[in-house]
């Protein structure tokens, strides 16, 4: 029975395949219908027009004031008209073990989609250099330009890590 089930569905799948093709159009396409095309193109790619998918932010770091990692975004809260309310943060544990989430208003994180800058490294002690390097340093190289991400590279909030766990945890209704 099974295999019979599996042959009709192959069937149906080859036969969905070979239909006929569309014969082409003799008279070229006019330039507006191209023009409407690219505009809609244009209007539906919400990469470009900052705009963010929700569904990316959870995960994305959370830094406190001091540039040190608090936390990550676990939950996006919105309000019945869709208005993004709170953000939650899971902070504490190891490996999600322990860890609790804090909510903190949307308004109060400071997003960006730039990279935190690593801290320089430590000057080279003056007086005795052995010249490890052998030759010039060369200069970094250029990132390449990137498309917009859909969301941000990290959060930013005034409280430290301390302070959010000390905070109350989210509680969720009916779960």
């Amino acid at each position: 029975m099974l295999s019979t089930v599996g042959v009709a569905m192959l069937a149906t799948a080859a036969m969905a395949q070979t239909s006929a093709p569309t014969p082409p159009s003799s008279a070229p396409a006019a330039p507006s219908a191209t023009q409407s095309t690219a505009s809609t193109a244009a209007e539906t790619n919400l990469a470009g027009q900052g705009k963010w998918r929700t569904s990316k932010l959870i995960g994305v770091d959370v830094y406190g004031p001091d540039d040190k990692k608090v936390g990550d975004v676990t939950e996006v809260i919105v309000d019945k008209t869709g208005k993004v309310e709170m953000v939650t943060i899971g902070v504490g544990g190891f490996l999600g073990i322990g860890s609790k989430d804090v909510a903190v208003p949307f308004d109060q994180v400071t997003w960006s989609d730039q990279p935190i800058a690593p801290p320089a490294p430590a000057p080279a002690p003056a007086g005795g250099a052995s010249g490890t390097g052998g030759g010039m340093a060369s200069p970094p190289a250029a990132a390449a330009p990137k498309a917009p991400a859909m969301y941000p590279d990290h959060g930013k909030i005034t409280m430290t890590k301390d302070q959010l766990k000390s905070a109350p945890s989210v509680t969720y209704s009916g779960t």
